[in-house]
């Protein structure tokens, strides 16, 4: 299965269904309906034994002005894109709560097309601020999040050889 966001393409081997959750398109039967109050990640996708919910930053597209890539850049020193994320990911699956489709571990990926050492940043950041497995408490039977990565072109490529992506031309 192939989906595209931008003008980054995603393949999915042997993934059971999948779509863009983002989706706008009020006739779409993944149109969530709340976005003028809850956040979506990009593209949900259902595997075997996991969710993955993937969140996709841009700012390196060909199209991008210098000035864009340096006014993201700042945005992901500072703490608004993980905020943003954050939130992305907790509406997500509140979404997916509602649906009762908690039913298999959830991976949260986020491909941002900065450099490494900011995108490494980014993670530790993302987190410490949403958690990551179940927490040290015994009242917590489940992990809200069972996986938490940030990664580039490069990294993701090399973490996810059974989800490449790349950028196609012409859009």
């Amino acid at each position: 299965m192939e989906i595209s966001e931008g003008n980054l393409s995603f393949t999915f081997n042997g993934a059971l269904s999948g779509y863009k959750f983002d989706e706008q398109d009020q006739t779409s039967t993944h149109y969530h309906g709340l976005s003028h109050c809850m956040k979506g990640v990009d593209l949900v996708i259902e595997q075997e034994d996991v969710w993955l919910f993937i969140e996709v930053k841009d700012p390196s597209h060909p199209d991008s002005t210098p000035e864009q890539i340096a006014a993201f850049a700042k945005k992901a020193r500072s703490t608004e894109l993980v905020s943003d994320l954050v939130h992305k990911y907790r509406d997500t699956f509140l979404y997916h709560w509602a649906e009762q489709k908690v039913e298999k571990p959830i991976h949260y990926l986020c491909l941002i097309t900065l450099e490494s050492a900011l995108v490494l940043q980014l993670m530790n950041q993302l987190k410490r601020q949403l958690p990551e497995g179940r927490a040290n408490n015994q009242r917590w039977q489940r992990a809200i999040a069972d996986r938490c990565i940030v990664a580039n072109l490069e990294t993701w490529n090399s973490s996810f050889p059974h989800i490449p992506v790349q950028r196609v031309t012409g859009e």
